[in-house]
């Protein structure tokens, strides 16, 4: 089972947070915004120490939350991308309005993120998993195909069984509606032969998120494949993020349970 911890590089908090996690290995892998200030190169070099037993993966950003990003678009240097909000991103898109910008956006993250670690990503996703929409999903398997074989990363796709969470009574009304994008996503990586995880936990309410520690173990007891994902988000200075930081430090996971992906 891999455990990734998202959103490297959104707050100094949430890197602290993640670098403890892999310091106590608790943690197989990393995605980062390295669109972000705070995923620059010296961060970068600081989640780099633990390369040997964290993959280390490209957190695609692609709508403005109003947090101020580095130069990572074919606008001139100093020029920020300028993405559309969420809910205006998903609305164009299930509009069927052509987004050029996409392609684009995607090829200079990938860039920016070689040049910050000094080489590829291990994988692939999208904040608030938008890699996984209409368009957006095309643009990725389009450029992962693009890349020479041997250095193409595995994509993040967040299907899961429903028939797993409600047997161990866990959340499922959120996770059914992001599970339904990654369904459609495995089975579209799985046809282009690009590499993609087999099986994924860990979405709830973050509402709930006093009942995050008795429903980390029964998030674990899904994923009984080598390459399932438990999503994380741990961080300091929110309540939810903290919640999950110490549920995390604390958990004893199974021997032998935690590896990177394979394949």
């Amino acid at each position: 089972m891999i455990v990734c911890a998202d959103d490297y590089g959104l707050s100094d908090g949430i890197n602290e947070a993640i670098l403890d996690l892999c310091r106590r290995g608790k943690l197989t892998a990393v995605s980062c915004m390295v669109a972000l200030e705070r995923c620059d190169a010296q961060s970068m070099a600081r989640l780099c120490e633990f390369e040997s037993s964290v993959d280390i993966g490209l957190h695609l950003f692609l709508t403005d939350v109003g947090l101020r990003l580095s130069t990572c678009s074919a606008r001139p240097v100093g020029q920020p991308p300028q993405l559309p909000s969420f809910p205006k991103l998903i609305t164009r898109l299930f509009l069927g309005v052509e987004l050029p910008h996409l392609a684009r956006t995607v090829l200079a993250q990938y860039e920016l993120f070689v040049q910050k670690r000094a080489t590829r990503p291990d994988f692939i996703d999208g904040h608030l998993y938008v890699h996984q929409l209409p368009q957006v999903a095309g643009a990725v398997e389009a450029f992962v195909r693009g890349l020479p074989a041997e250095s193409r990363p595995y994509v993040r796709n967040t299907d899961l069984s429903l028939s797993e969470l409600r047997s161990r009574r866990l959340p499922w009304l959120k996770a059914s509606i992001i599970g339904g994008a990654g369904r459609r996503m495995r089975q579209r990586m799985r046809k282009a032969g690009i590499r993609t995880n087999q099986g994924f936990a860990g979405i709830y309410d973050f509402k709930r998120f006093r009942q995050y520690p008795s429903y980390l173990p029964r998030f674990v007891e899904c994923l009984p494949h080598r390459n399932g994902i438990l999503v994380t988000h741990p961080g300091r200075g929110e309540d939810w993020r903290e919640q999950e930081l110490a549920a995390l430090q604390e958990f004893a996971f199974p021997p032998g349970k935690l590896n990177r992906f394979e394949g």
